[in-house]
């Protein structure tokens, strides 16, 4: 008797129950699962093709010799499949991808078990989102931060100009010519580098680099000794020895423009005035983002501190890949070497899958209160957002509708994010301060 399009009569049990999961015993009559080796071999004896028979015609006997691993096999799967879904279904439960078989037992003859478990979307009650304590800090705008943000600017838009010291000092920028070799003297023509400029006001400049230019006249020649770990962050020099020899090309320095309507008007800016206001609009702007910012990241703290409860392992595994993948782009577009990036993304681990676990939980917690407060995205909803990024973006009307047409998905997944946290934003308690804006440290401090 072919089992192929029918159900498979079956006992299950309920072993092991979690927020996420479940743990399943299924049981098999021997009868069907001979029943089932049965049909088995009657489509291994269609598909057979074996020296001296005709396709298809191959005799049962020696089916059953050649193919007795095989059919049970195929039987095995075969009734995995038919069963399993039927098991979580008998229990309402609904799964998340297909179950992962866990124990297995059946020989031929006998009543075939297995246990699986499979997982779910957990079903939450989100705790305590209403009345979130907020601390929001404002930082106004002073003349003195404006000053140094002018500052920056003008530091910013500095031009190298021929030095007016003849020697190379901490300050220079120095354009070098260097050859490199190995610790046997080989050349290594990859490394080698023409009119290569180092600043060595940089906290970046290799240290060595830096001691050996120092003093240094144009035209003068010296040698380098490096040796670089064996997880130095460049493949092409981690673990190796290096012998640079060098130039020193030019020596230049910053001039850094003064602050008047000469240089405003090479900002495109009309007069120094405007230049300033320009500038405090900017920085206002950077400052609402930050405030912004920081208020969505302290809602999230709070909604993951209050509300802990497990997550699909599966859904955890999956995000887990995505963050060391681009962890791992991430290091290798900046140079790193293969080992390098290995040792940090085994470093990184825990941490990975906290993140990660985080992001599922967060995820979760976001949709359960988007549904119990009954908000929604509308198509009005899009037509705004699509009439303020017109206003915005003036003589581009159709590729914004083309935009919107191509990223609707991601669009309302935006728009729904910004709804959710301006209700929460809305209903928090929000404790404001108002301060100074905090002057950066000088980067040519130490």
């Amino acid at each position: 008797m072919s089992l192929e399009n029918k159900t498979i009569d079956f006992k299950s049990a309920v072993v092991g129950e979690k927020l996420c999961s479940v743990t399943m015993d299924v049981e098999v009559s021997e009868n069907i699962a001979a029943d089932e080796i049965e049909s088995a071999f009657s489509r291994i004896r269609r598909q057979a093709k074996i020296d001296g028979f005709r396709h298809g015609k191959v005799p049962m006997n020696i089916i059953r010799q050649k193919f007795a691993g095989e059919a049970k096999d195929r039987a095995v799967e075969s009734i995995i499949k038919k069963t399993v879904l039927d098991a979580l279904k008998k229990e309402e439960f609904v799964s998340i991808g297909f179950p992962v078989i866990e124990e297995f037992d059946y020989e031929v003859g006998q009543t075939l078990k297995y246990r699986f478990t499979a997982e779910r979307h957990p079903k939450i009650e989100v705790k305590d989102y209403k009345g979130i304590p907020l601390k929001k800090e404002i930082f106004k705008i002073t003349d003195k931060s404006l000053e140094q943000n002018l500052e920056v600017l003008r530091k910013r838009n500095a031009k190298l100009v021929p030095s007016k010291s003849d020697k190379v000092t901490e300050k220079s920028f120095v354009s070098i010519d260097y050859d490199a070799f190995d610790a046997y003297g080989k050349e290594l023509p990859e490394i080698r580098a023409k009119n290569y400029v180092i600043d060595l006001n940089s906290e970046n400049t290799v240290k060595e680099f830096k001691k050996a230019l120092s003093g240094l006249k144009i035209g003068a020649e010296r040698d380098i000794k490096i040796e670089y770990p064996s997880d130095y962050s460049s493949e092409i020099l981690a673990g190796k020895t290096v012998t640079f020899k060098i130039k020193v090309i030019e020596i230049k320095e910053k001039e850094i423009p003064d602050l008047n309507d000469d240089f405003a008007k090479d900002m495109g800016i009309e007069n120094l005035g405007n230049l300033k206001t320009k500038v405090k609009e900017i920085v206002e702007t950077e400052e609402k983002r930050r405030q912004d910012m920081d208020i969505k990241r302290q809602i999230i703290e709070y909604l993951l501190e209050k509300n802990k409860f497990e997550v699909p392992q599966s859904l955890v595994t999956e995000n887990k890949k995505s963050l060391v993948e681009k962890m791992k782009n991430y290091m290798k577009r900046q140079g790193a070497s293969e080992e390098y990036v290995k040792k940090q993304v085994e470093l990184e681990q825990k941490k990975l899958k906290e993140e990660a676990e985080n992001k599922i939980r967060l995820s979760y917690i976001l949709n359960a209160i988007f549904k119990d407060e009954n908000l929604a995205m509308t198509d009005a909803d899009i037509e705004e957002e699509k009439s303020k990024m017109k206003t915005s973006n003036p003589g581009m009307e159709n590729a914004v509708d083309k935009y919107f047409a191509e990223k609707k998905e991601n669009i309302m997944l935006s728009l729904k994010g910004q709804k959710l946290f301006g209700f929460l934003l809305a209903s928090a308690n929000v404790e404001t301060e108002e301060k100074d804006m905090l002057l950066k440290k000088d980067e040519n401090e130490k």
